[in-house]
């Protein structure tokens, strides 16, 4: 600009909506071009700053989701003056359908026919608002004020003051934000009510059948339903009035399944749209003032195109060429406001000097706690002995041993063998161990095991293998890497001078760090790693009360009676979900029995078959797999859940070791996909069948009932294949029980009640604990300069790191039941903002710390997912996880948890 610095780009969102990856695409392109900053406003600044706080920008980008202050905002706008990309004051029409609808017709452009009920006195529109549509469009907004009669005629008939609809006809609430949408089918269809919400992993819709009433509390606007082409929507993108991008998506009316890609975002595919539709997308561009735009279009089986809800700002998600285009036109309008003098720095005299364009509460500090990325199934042998052999294996002082090293391995298969003749624990070692000790990730843990003081002393001897990163989970990490490294950028740049990464001791760990380091830092240069095991590594200080923990379920799931005659069973802190039909056993025992059946399938094939046959079934295997060890590995899984007592004579069901059996299940899911259906068919299926598969029809969507409607291909369209992808039934209910017990076990496992959970969290977590509050209290000093690390570790701390967040009196947006899987690269970021002190105001710097979270690469429904050559799933975007609190009060709830250890 004239003044010689870049032109400003406030972004003044939800940070949900700021910080994501479709908005981030867009600005690094603009940055890119070197004429711009970015200021994120962040949060903590629209919602508790005044508006003379506020940074000032050029341009603002500004739109309305939930919880943000629009009234606020458009104060803003009235009092800098920067150039608006959309029009703040319009927005406000898109928060009512009844005047998106009345807005649409004004335009010209064409909807499905309709009538509303309005219970509520009409849409509330501030006055500004009417004054604006008024003078810059001609049009007088209706009040909707009147609430006609409303009635059912007969069964299929409404009737809404004088005009009369037939089903089928459609129900939305006036409040746009309320997706609670139905669709009421007519008798001559069956009848029947569906009810559309937002997405809820892999569903947007379900069907009620039976009569159905409309809904008589509330204001609605009713639709003829119309029929559609191939059964998809159409979703259309503007930039401008000349830009418009579209793409087809499955309508959710179909049956409520949400197709997804390997990035777990629902599958579209781009299409062009007609001259017609083309300028409605300019039409509804101009007259709601949003330049960047989406709406959504129904091309009818008439052949007529109708716009159905206009729904304000809306990138395209994971489109490259969209994100360039859409930098590059907002390039070409920016420049032209400069051009013409459209910018806030004309300013009146008396505010020159006074104005920044700093945000208020700048970010500071990044920590990142961060799990490591996909691996392949770990797997376990633990054996208690008392063979002296084995005792030269410890360390130092007799402390336990890791032995990872060929050499030491060796050292460890010869001592096995040396004490197998008068111990057959170690006869099964040395067994598995020879055929284990050229795996990658195989060791061997050493240590000793106490015991009465008039007994031998014993070793606890576990030997691992597997648990490796895979090359999904290097693509993983270096994307995850990359995304963070950016998102900084725009943030504070200044937070990339100062980077650390830390890791645990562990190979998958180390190879996860050193692939997220690479992409981050960018460049040549191999970033430095620390390795911290006494931070990061397992402690065995909380194992006594996870043991106890793992007993409890152990028993809950083993007593065969009426749960309220259980005596493991705590009603307050293990209620049951409903899936399980308060009887535990029974839930575990059919699981059983299911995997049983399945394994004496893929026993059978594996006689039936020869090794061209199998071959044949999957002729490509990744992360070093092959028949064979995926035939040992479910076999494994089985005999390590289901033992029989030898004393008594019972099955005994291990819930512990589920998480073994749902590993294996995602992995092959990923990894595995055409084998693991194949498999585990009858034998007949599985010996005839073509590499397709679509000779079984034991396992077709069809005949189990998974679809509600198939489109006929002839018919419909080869983009949209029918649903389920993965359509062999048991292996399809074996996950979802799998799933189930693993996400009620798996949390448990880290204490029971909420005092356990804190109890096992302050002693898994004590030297990483300390580290984090060292942290915090180093990036709250004034005269420290911003900083980012990066802590890289398992499973276990991240689990115990949030249980800590939860019992130490955090201020968390999501209750503890909500929250699922920690799946891998899950992270937890604890972020500092400074508000600098102002030496005019006598204000000193102000810290505030949000903790954001990520599930990580986590995916329900990761049998229906499309699977690219990398097996690897997206890591789902940051949320936050706490509301802002000031940094010293969350220091010292942390460092109270501390003196707790």
């Amino acid at each position: 600009v004239d003044d010689g610095r870049k032109a400003v780009i406030g972004v003044c969102a939800m940070d949900s909506k700021a910080r994501s990856q479709a908005m981030a695409a867009v600005l690094n392109g603009l940055v890119a071009t070197d004429r711009y900053t970015v200021v994120f406003f962040g949060e903590k600044t629209i919602l508790d700053e005044e508006i003379d706080q506020w940074p000032t920008c050029d341009f603002l980008i500004s739109f309305f989701s939930a919880g943000f202050p629009l009234e606020k905002a458009l104060q803003y706008t009235r009092l800098r003056k920067p150039f608006s990309v959309n029009s703040l004051v319009r927005q406000f029409l898109l928060l009512d359908r009844r005047l998106v609808l009345q807005m649409l017709r004004h335009a010209g452009v064409p909807t499905p026919t309709h009538l509303v009920v309005s219970r509520d006195g009409g849409p509330d529109v501030p006055a500004t608002v009417r004054r604006v549509v008024e003078q810059r469009l001609g049009l007088s907004l209706s009040s909707f004020d009147h609430e006609p009669r409303v009635e059912m005629v007969d069964e299929d008939t409404l009737r809404i003051g004088g005009a009369v609809m037939r089903k089928p006809f459609v129900e939305k609430p006036c409040d746009a934000e309320d997706h609670n949408i139905y669709i009421y089918y007519a008798s001559w269809q069956g009848g029947g009510v569906r009810r559309l919400f937002r997405k809820v992993g892999n569903k947007s819709s379900e069907f009620h059948p039976g009569p159905a009433s409309i809904r008589t509390a509330g204001s609605y606007v009713y639709e003829e339903f119309v029929d559609v082409q191939n059964a998809v929507d159409v979703k259309v993108y503007t930039v401008g009035g000349d830009y418009a991008h579209a793409e087809t998506r499955r309508s959710p009316v179909v049956d409520g399944h949400v197709r997804r890609n390997s990035d777990g975002k629902e599958m579209r595919f781009v299409t062009q749209l007609s001259p017609a539709e083309r300028e409605y997308a300019k039409k509804v561009s101009s007259a709601f003032g949003q330049r960047v735009c989406g709406f959504d279009i129904l091309r009818a089986a008439k052949g007529t195109s109708l716009v159905m809800d206009v729904n304000g700002w809306s990138f395209v998600k994971g489109n490259e060429q969209y994100a360039a285009d859409a930098a590059r036109i907002l390039d070409a309008r920016f420049q032209e406001a400069l051009r013409h003098r459209w910018v806030a720095r004309f300013v009146d005299a008396d505010s020159v000097g006074r104005l920044t364009y700093d945000n208020t509460w700048a970010l500071k500090g990044v920590l990142s706690v961060c799990r490591h990325a996909d691996r392949t199934p770990k797997q376990k042998i633990k054996k208690l002995v008392s063979a002296p052999a084995l005792s030269a294996l410890l360390g130092p002082a007799d402390s336990e041993a890791i032995l990872r090293s060929r050499r030491d391995l060796d050292r460890a298969l010869e001592a096995l063998l040396s004490a197998s003749r008068d111990d057959s624990a170690c006869a099964q070692l040395a067994d598995v161990l020879q055929r284990k000790i050229d795996q990658p990730g195989t060791k061997v843990h050493v240590r000793p095991h106490p015991g009465p003081p008039d007994q031998p002393a014993r070793l606890q001897v576990v030997l691992k293998w597997g648990g490796e990163c895979t090359h999904a989970g290097v693509v993983q990490s270096q994307d995850l890497g990359e995304r963070m490294r950016k998102d900084l950028m725009l943030l504070n740049a200044a937070l990339l001078n100062d980077v650390a990464f830390f890791s645990s001791t562990e190979r998958r760990v180390q190879t996860t760090v050193s692939a997220y380091a690479g992409a981050f830092v960018g460049g040549s240069s191999k970033p430095q790693v620390t390795v911290r095991a006494d931070m990061l590594d397992d402690s065995s200080a909380a194992k006594p009360m996870m043991d106890r923990a793992k007993e409890q379920l152990c028993g809950v799931f083993n007593f065969d009676g009426p749960l309220s005659e259980n005596p493991y069973y705590d009603a307050e802190c293990m209620e049951l979900p409903k899936d399980m039909d308060a009887n535990p056993y029974g839930f575990v025992r059919d699981m059983c029995d299911l995997m049983c059946r399945l394994i004496d399938r893929m026993e059978a094939n594996f006689a039936a078959l020869t090794p061209d046959g199998l071959a044949k079934l999957q002729p490509d295997w990744c992360c070093g797999e092959t028949a064979e060890l995926f035939r040992e590995r479910w076999k494994k899984i089985l005999a390590d859940f289901r033992s029989v007592d030898k004393k008594t004579g019972h099955v005994v069901y291990e819930p512990a070791k589920v998480g073994e059996l749902y590993d294996s299940l995602k992995y092959d899911a990923l990894h595995n996909r055409r084998f693991l259906e194949k498999i585990f068919r009858k034998a007949s299926c599985c010996s005839s069948s073509s590499d397709s598969g679509d000779n079984d029809s034991e396992g077709s969507a069809e005949k189990d009932g998974f679809l509600e409607l198939k489109i006929d291909p002839a018919a419909g369209s080869s983009l949209y294949p029918p649903d389920p992808l993965f359509a062999q039934k048991e292996v399809r209910q074996l996950y979802y029980k799998a799933k189930l017990l693993f996400d009620y076990v798996t949390r448990r496992e880290f204490g029971i009640t909420p005092a356990e959970r804190k109890a096992i969290g302050v002693q898994a977590s004590v030297p990483l604990l300390r580290q984090l509050i060292a942290d915090l209290r180093e990036i709250g000093d004034p005269s420290k300069d911003p900083r980012t690390r990066f802590y890289f570790t398992k499973e276990s701390h991240i689990y115990t790191l949030l249980n800590l967040v939860f019992l130490g009196g955090m201020p968390t947006m999501v209750p503890y039941e909500q929250v699922g899987e920690l799946d891998y690269l899950t992270h937890i970021i604890f972020e500092v903002y400074e508000r600098k002190a102002d030496v005019d105001a006598n204000i000193d710097s102000e810290y505030s710390l949000r903790i954001g979270f990520s599930p990580g690469a986590s995916c329900f429904h990761v049998l229906d997912i499309d699977v690219d050559s990398n097996h690897a799933l997206k890591v789902l975007p940051r949320r936050n996880f706490t509301h802002h609190m000031p940094l010293e009060k969350a220091i010292g709830k942390l460092q109270s948890l501390l003196d707790e250890a």
